[in-house]
């Protein structure tokens, strides 16, 4: 019976060592992403890291760790991720639930430096501000069936400005511009705003129009609206969360909205001439100037309320085009962003 029992032990352990093994590499198979449609960080795993430490990184709460979990249904185990694999860290509200407080002393240490990338699939939409209007291709004159607005499936034609060609087969930018002028301290900003309205590929060509056919529409499209090259930009951010300071203001939101929230895309008075670069992570902050304690020789001047974080998505040589990541309170334009 002795001799039975110690004969049947080693087999014991090769089976328990292959079902640990098997989960190990059940729990480490990489999930999938859907970069063309999710908007958020994809960060890859590294030696230390913890959903506890993760959290406090990406949500400054380590009580957000469940729902981190939550949104990660491939790791089995909270206490046991993997280095290699890649989470996900969304942008939208319904993903985060709220927690209940766990036990500190149940997650492991703290975690190296972290280098989140961040995807924003719609980067091909966002609008930008210029010193000059970009150069229009050609001015849209009506609707193939004489709709006022204009929707993705439509055929438009187009009149040729001269300043460039519309090829057939070729994608296009369908745009509008309009005026951005603000006084920003001792300074006066001014450029162009341009909002891009639809994707539209040229269909053909002929001597006096183009027709092309809208693909794809993020606004409606109108007669007069003009015609530009497709202004392609990468929808993969390499994040910097602690860059030089800027002292810059939002200008406006990209539809002239009084506040400016969470995931809202705005505009700031500094661009790449300032070294602001796509990736940045910048807070925003509101004067307090108006609610000193004391007024007259002994006032008080009140540190600026920390408002939020935006994230700048795209850059020209005097603006930038960002999104607002996170608000605390409202945020409007003529805050500040350091």
């Amino acid at each position: 019976m002795s001799q039975q029992k110690t004969s049947i032990l080693p087999i014991r352990i090769l089976v328990c060592f292959f079902l640990v093994y098997a989960s190990q590499v059940q729990a480490q198979a990489p999930e999938s992403f859907d970069t063309g449609h999710d908007a958020g960080f994809y960060y890859t795993i590294q030696k230390g890291d913890t959903l506890w430490d993760l959290s406090q990184k990406f949500y400054d709460s380590q009580w957000e760790w469940p729902g981190l979990w939550e949104m990660n249904r491939d790791i089995k185990n909270p206490h046991w991720i993997y280095p290699g694999n890649k989470i996900r860290v969304y942008l939208k509200p319904e993903a985060r639930q709220e927690q209940q407080p766990v036990e500190k002393a149940a997650i492991p240490a703290p975690v190296p430096e972290i280098t989140p990338k961040f995807n924003y699939p719609a980067i091909d939409r966002i609008g930008f501000i210029k010193k000059a209007r970009v150069d229009s291709l050609g001015t849209i004159i009506r609707e193939k069936d004489g709709n006022q607005m204009m929707s993705a499936n439509d055929t438009i034609y187009i009149k040729p400005s001269g300043a460039g060609e519309l090829k057939p087969g070729e994608r296009y930018h369908i745009f509008t511009t309009e005026p951005v002028t603000e006084d920003v301290g001792d300074d006066r900003f001014k450029g162009v705003k341009h909002i891009l309205k639809a994707e539209v590929h040229i269909l053909e060509n002929k001597k006096t129009f183009a027709v092309g056919l809208i693909k794809d529409a993020f606004r409606d499209a109108t007669v007069g609206d003009q015609i530009m090259p497709f202004y392609h930009r990468d929808t993969m951010l390499s994040v910097q969360e602690a860059p030089a300071p800027i002292d810059a203001v939002i200008l406006c939101s990209e539809d002239n909205a009084l506040m400016v929230n969470d995931y809202v895309i705005a505009f700031i008075n500094k661009g790449e001439n300032h070294d602001v670069k796509p990736g940045q992570i910048y807070s925003v902050l509101q004067s307090q100037d108006k609610r000193s304690f004391f007024d007259g020789a002994d006032a008080i001047v009140l540190d600026p309320l920390d408002s939020g974080k935006l994230i700048v998505l795209h850059t020209e040589d005097i603006s930038s085009t960002v999104m607002i990541l996170s608000s605390k309170r409202d945020i409007h334009p003529g805050d500040m962003v350091n």
